[in-house]
């Protein structure tokens, strides 16, 4: 079980890193079927050999697509499962339609599992952040506020400064307001937000 969960996650791993370039040592003595293999467990779809035909052409070398092909199927085995599909789908990777059509169902399950997940975190995550923002705001009204009642009970204003900071007053007390109804509304919907992640990580378990 541990060997498998390495197996995912190196294939996580491949799938992030950059498309592989052949020089001419490299296409004369390739591994055809081993490089299909590495490709099919990157998720790699099977037309990335056309990279290698490109490298390879100038050097007088054609991949064998046959050895290739093979390759990849194997590798796509191990990358196409419905595990490693939810995997991929919790991260937001970019699926590359690299399963063979009798894995893709299986595959599919699980990385639209895992993409629900992605968004109700991605959705919880920005809730948050948001919250802390409108906290930070919420603290910059009441200082104001606090600044603007001491400044109305300053002696030697005249009558239209009074009035002008009482109409400030009031326009921040009204934001003041806002920003605490929409705190409340937020906090309220971080509890929905993360109940909603936590149902959905119950499945995870069963990949």
């Amino acid at each position: 079980m541990q060997k498998t969960h390495i197996t995912l996650a190196l294939g996580i791993l491949l799938a992030l890193s950059g498309c592989a370039t052949l020089d001419q040592a490299g296409c004369l003595t390739a591994d055809w079927r081993t490089l299909g293999f590495e490709d099919g467990l990157k998720g790699r779809n099977e037309s990335h050999i056309r990279h290698y035909r490109q490298d390879c052409a100038k050097h007088g070398v054609t991949p064998d697509l046959d050895s290739y092909r093979a390759g990849h199927y194997e590798g796509s085995v191990q990358f196409c499962t419905a595990k490693n599909g939810f995997l991929q789908g919790m991260e937001n990777l970019t699926y590359q339609n690299s399963c063979p059509a009798e894995f893709t169902d299986a595959f599919m399950l699980g990385y639209r599992d895992g993409q629900s997940v992605y968004q109700a975190r991605s959705t919880l995550d920005n809730a948050r952040v948001e919250l802390r923002q409108l906290t930070s705001d919420i603290t910059d009204l009441e200082k104001q506020i606090s600044a603007l009642n001491e400044k109305l009970v300053a002696d030697g204003l005249s009558r239209e400064q009074r009035v002008s900071i009482r109409d400030e007053l009031a326009k921040s007390n009204e934001a003041l307001g806002k920003a605490k109804l929409t705190r409340d509304e937020l906090t309220a919907a971080i509890i929905v937000f993360q109940r909603e992640l936590d149902r959905l990580n119950a499945y995870a378990p069963r990949y």
